[in-house]
């Protein structure tokens, strides 16, 4: 049984809107993501920090009943819910349980494809996660991660015209230490890494050809209201939370003035930048 986290209980609340706000987010990513990775008939998949399937049904349907797509994630509701969606859609081929990303425990060498489609970011130590997924993996096996562009600190976090910051900023002090207490020792002055951190960790796990891939996803909603509440359905729920509840309301309107000051045709839009890290394992000789 997976212990009880901070991060276990927010993606457990989460579950039901995660990937259903009618905002595309999680989508494009996935889908960029299987792209750059491109899955093949009867391979075999594990996705990591499955959410509610933006990669894991896709992947399966790429490598058909010949193939398998395992998903994992440490919330039990999020499990729950994408375990009856891939009932509803009828993947013979889809599996999923509730394991912790971080280090599964899961047979050596038994996947073809490895995917953490912006989980991994989300890690106690995002960069220990490449050597377990070495070991999951077959010769010449893929890795593909996700994870957002590092902001300098997480003062200076905006997503264009959504000033994250904000958030941020009017968080207890002291809640935000306690939230992120390895945050300094492990990242410094960077809440995600330094610049090329994650590919440094994928070449010492034994991967080679290592890439780094950015991609700017637009973020569109009717209102400003929409977009912050957004946020609410994604790990960034977990800084609204650090928020004094009685400070959220004129947060979420400062927020609010700004997008629609900002907004252009009609839409409020903000621009999320992600990363996508690649890297496969030499075909012979795998790893330790």
């Amino acid at each position: 049984m997976v212990k009880s986290t901070q991060r276990t209980i927010v993606f457990d609340e989460i579950a039901e809107q995660y990937d259903n706000t009618g905002i595309a987010f999680f989508r494009p990513i996935a889908d960029r993501l299987l792209e750059l990775l491109a899955p093949q008939p009867g391979e075999r998949v594990l996705d990591v920090g499955c959410g509610r399937g933006a990669v894991l049904f896709p992947a399966a349907a790429a490598v058909g009943p010949s193939g398998s797509a395992l998903g994992i994630d440490i919330a039990e509701a999020m499990i729950t819910a994408t375990a009856a969606d891939a009932a509803a859609r009828e993947f013979a081929n889809v599996e999923v349980r509730v394991l912790d990303g971080t280090a599964p425990d899961l047979p050596a060498a038994s996947f073809d494809l490895v995917a953490a489609s912006m989980s991994a970011a989300h890690f106690p130590d995002p960069f220990a996660t490449a050597a377990h997924y070495a070991r999951l993996l077959r010769p010449g096996g893929r890795i593909g991660m996700t994870g957002p562009v590092p902001p300098p600190t997480l003062s200076e976090w905006d997503l264009g015209a959504l000033r994250v910051d904000r958030i941020i900023a009017a968080a207890d002090p002291d809640a935000l230490a306690a939230a992120h207490p390895r945050v300094a020792a492990l990242y410094g002055a960077h809440p995600f890494g330094p610049p090329g951190r994650i590919c440094e960790s994928l070449r010492a796990a034994g991967f080679t050809e290592v890439a780094e891939h950015r991609q700017d996803v637009v973020l569109a909603a009717p209102t400003a209201q929409a977009l912050i509440d957004w946020t609410w359905s994604t790990g960034l729920r977990v800084y609204w939370e650090l928020v004094p509840p009685e400070r959220r309301e004129q947060v979420a309107a400062e927020l609010a003035a700004e997008l629609t000051e900002r907004a252009a045709g009609g839409q409020v839009t903000a621009v999320y930048p992600v990363h996508h890290y690649l890297g496969r394992l030499p075909r012979t000789g795998g790893t330790t």
